[in-house]
Formats: structure tokens, sequence, C-alpha cells
């Protein structure tokens, strides 16, 4: 068994959608983009507020890929740490009394990583086990929750923290002028997320049962990053609704097929990945809109965050209580590889 015992966040300031349509106006104002078309992706987006780290000036100028790097490691330090204090204080625990902790992020890398250096400022014992993670992208979060899932089975006494943290928008390059950078430049977020897992049981929480992972064949250059001397580039194709919409139902099936057919699915805690992938997965799976509303409020109040965002649903879900106990639902997110991450859960 493996419940969730709590979930927190730590966010940056919000900045409007429009405010950051306007700016990027004026970043990719001499580039050779019908921008006068392409700028109604900001609209169109369905998000009115954003999470961001930096000032918008900074995101006009250049800045090396070593400058970007030390500003993920300040920020993914920051928000990490508060995202974790607050998910212990959540459930009444002491540092001291957590026995693994994860990781997430795919915004930067340093070594040591982040869990170690964690470990100092949260307080947590020096014999934790630490499994750092990265370059999962937005498939981070479910992945998190997974291992940590079978952590809790392997050693039904621990006590598990689970920590994703993004600075998706240091990453952006100025000089970068294609639509791609302007698309992300209208989706992406910053902030961190940490949840604090056990095989306790706990009312009002999820429990979580079944895990599959799957990767899309000849799919590497769907999502992810190219380095470049000034950061990192962005690479996210335009077709991964078409590619939901074409292939997803056949790895649904396969994840449904790997537990058994009598569980119906009432929840659907979906990585908000933007407005055409939450469509793309109504879509192909005959949902209406209304099914996804924790994701929508999550993609209309923060946008894309990557890895953190699911948290993000989960904390909306559990905070609204709105299900009842033994309800069976369903955890999905996307991410580099191209790949597919599935989770079952139950409400308690």
């Amino acid at each position: 068994m493996s419940y969730i015992h709590s979930v927190a966040k730590a966010i940056p300031n919000k900045l409007s959608q429009k405010q950051i349509q306007n700016y990027a106006k004026e970043i990719f104002s001499n580039s050779n983009l019908p921008l006068d078309r392409l700028l109604t992706v900001f609209e169109n987006a369905q998000i009115e507020y954003r999470p961001v780290l930096e000032k918008l000036e900074w995101y006009s100028t250049s800045h090396s890929f070593v400058e970007k790097n030390e500003l993920f490691l300040k920020h993914a330090l920051e928000l990490g740490s508060l995202a974790c204090e607050e998910a212990l204080k959540k459930c009444s625990l002491h540092p001291s009394e957590i026995d693994a902790f994860l990781v997430i992020t795919s915004s930067g890398f340093v070594t040591p990583t982040l869990d170690a250096r964690l470990i100092d400022i949260l307080g947590l014992r020096e014999d934790v086990i630490r499994l750092p993670f990265t370059g999962l992208g937005c498939a981070g979060g479910v992945f998190g929750l997974a291992r940590a899932r079978e952590l809790s089975l392997v050693y039904p006494n621990w006590k598990i923290l689970v920590l994703a943290v993004e600075t998706c928008t240091i990453t952006f390059r100025p000089s970068d002028k294609s639509k791609t950078n302007l698309i992300a430049f209208s989706l992406f977020s910053d902030g961190a997320s940490a949840l604090v897992i056990s095989n306790q049981p706990k009312k009002n929480t999820i429990q979580l049962l079944h895990h599959k992972t799957f990767k899309f064949p000849n799919s590497l250059r769907i999502m992810g990053w190219d380095v470049e001397a000034d950061g990192l580039q962005v690479v996210f194709d335009r077709s991964i609704p078409s590619i939901i919409n074409s292939d997803f139902i056949k790895y649904y099936k396969l994840f449904y097929q790997s537990f058994s057919s009598d569980i119906h699915f009432k929840h659907y805690l979906f990585h908000p990945g933007g407005k055409k992938v939450l469509e793309a997965f109504e879509n192909v799976l005959g949902l209406s809109e209304k099914i996804f509303f924790y994701s929508y409020k999550v993609l209309r109040e923060c946008g894309n965050l990557s890895s953190p965002t699911v948290y993000f649903v989960i904390e909306e879900f559990l905070n609204s209580r709105d299900f009842l106990e033994g309800e069976y639902g369903l955890m999905v997110a996307m991410g580099p590889g191209f790949s597919c991450e599935f989770l079952l859960f139950q409400t308690t």
C-alpha cells in the first residue's frame, strides 16, 4: 500500500499572460514570424497567469549556459526547500523522519545533485536514501510517484519525500526566433511541488495502486532539449496532440489490460501539457472537458511547469474533497522519450 500524506507547492510571483504576450511581441519583433497571427497562441492557451522567476526584462537579453545553470541551482534550492518544508509541516513530520528523498528536475544540471544539497538545507538524516532523476520533463511527476510507491512496498515503514522542481523560463533563448520558441514562451512556468508518501493508511487522500510506462517508437525528437552555448534549446514538436489522437489509445488499453477489466475510472488527473493536449485526451477517450476540471484549473492559473504540474493538479483535487472513498482514477503525464506514464489510484 502507498498513500499520499501531504502535497505542497512553492511558486515565484505570477505574471499575467497578457503581460507576457506583450513582451513576447517586443522580443520577436525582429523575427520573420507572422506575429499578428502567432501571438494569438497566448490568448488561445487558456492560461491567465504564470509563475515566472525573473523580471521580464531579463528574458530579452542572451545569457550563457553557465549563468542560467547558476540561476537554476539558486532558484531550485529556494523553491524546493519551501515546498518540502510545507509538505512535511502538513503531515506533522520532522525532517529526520524521512527515509528516502526523490528529486525530479530537467531544467538544469548540477553535481552534487539537488537532493544532496537539500539534505543539509532541510535537515534530513545523513543516511537518507536519495534518488535524483533528470531528463524526464513533464512525465517526471508521475514517474516520481511510481518510484515512491515501489519503495514504500519494499520498505513498508519508510516515509518518502518526493520533490519536483523546474525553472523552465530561465531556459528561454531570445536569440531563437522560431515558432517553437514562441509557443514555449507562451506556455511554460516555474515552480516546485513536494509530496510525502507512506504505506500508513490515511483518509481523504489517494492510494497509489499500479503503474506502467511506455516509450513511443522512433520519437526522440518529439520533446526535449538541445544544448547550445546560450542555454537549452527547447524541442517541442507541434505534432504532440496528433500523436495523442493517433497513438495514445493503444497504450491506454495496454495499461488497462495490465491490472483489471472491472475497474471504472471516476477521476482523471492528467498533466496539463497545454490546451490542445488536453483536448486531444478528451477526443481520444471520449470524455468531456469538465472531466479534466483540475487540469484546466492549474493550466489557467499557472501554465505548464513541467514535472511539478501534475502535483498541482493532485493538490487541487485533494483540497476539493469532491470524491468518495473507493473511487478509482487515472494519472497520466507525457514527456521526452517520447514517453507516457500511467498511474492507477483509488480515493480513500
